[in-house]
């Protein structure tokens, strides 16, 4: 790798964090019972679509549209995190390692009826490349599903030096590993959010300020009523053109 090339910011974190956040991610609060459940609603009747998914993960959203009939291309910058993902989704499924700042190694345009992102494209400064390869590899008519961390929460919890623009910022992830790990990330304003998608082509269909489902309610009282004040993640649903 040149050294003008930047390293991505996320991919020492989740390499220390593949297997701790591919058993725990599917029943942690913030992740089962806000972000998870609002991609499931957001992506709808998948059955027969051909879907690609950034920054996938260990496969919990894959697992979950392959099950719901759907065929699941998907990457993401970390090798663990990758060899996770082809354990839990063996089948109609295909994962491969890349990075979300550079042009991906997909050469057919418009094969895509869809293109999801949970929770994995904050990490990417500039949202220019991702977004017009996205733009790129979707049949026309095709949604542009994501989350991200909601502007206001991401500022509660980074305090970042403005609230204008694009901050690097870091926090100690504690609800993984024995050691907490320290996930740099971006913080964004709203402007920064949907701007980028205007510019990329894409018509913005919905918006959404996500709280929790109502079983954390009984399961952790306190992240429920936390989370129903303070809007953690948000839901974007564009469509190209």
């Amino acid at each position: 790798m040149s050294h003008d090339v930047k390293k991505p910011i996320s991919l020492e974190a989740y390499e220390k964090l593949a297997l701790a956040f591919s058993e725990k991610a599917p029943s942690k609060a913030e992740n089962a019972y806000i972000e998870q459940p609002a991609m499931r609603q957001a992506v709808g009747n998948v059955r027969g679509l051909k879907i690609f998914e950034a920054g996938c993960g260990p496969g919990i959203l894959a697992e979950y549209l392959v099950h719901e009939g759907a065929k699941v291309v998907g990457f993401d910058v970390s090798p663990k995190m990758i060899e996770l993902a082809k354990k839990r989704v063996p089948e109609n499924a295909t994962f491969f390692v890349a990075d979300m700042a550079l042009r991906l190694p997909i050469d057919q345009d418009g094969q895509f009826d869809m293109v999801v992102a949970s929770l994995s494209i904050d990490y990417i400064e500039n949202w220019s490349v991702p977004l017009s390869e996205f733009y790129r590899v979707l049949k026309p008519k095709g949604k542009f599903i994501f989350t991200i961390q909601h502007p206001i929460g991401s500022w509660n919890w980074y305090k970042p030096a403005s609230a204008f623009g694009v901050q690097y910022v870091e926090a100690s992830w504690k609800g993984f590993t024995e050691e907490p790990v320290t996930m740099p990330d971006y913080y964004r304003s709203f402007s920064e959010v949907i701007n980028p998608l205007i510019t990329a082509g894409f018509k913005i269909l919905k918006v959404e300020d996500l709280k929790p489902i109502d079983a954390l309610r009984t399961l952790d009282p306190y992240k429920f009523g936390k989370y129903s004040k303070l809007a953690t993640f948000m839901c974007v649903i564009v469509e190209k053109e």
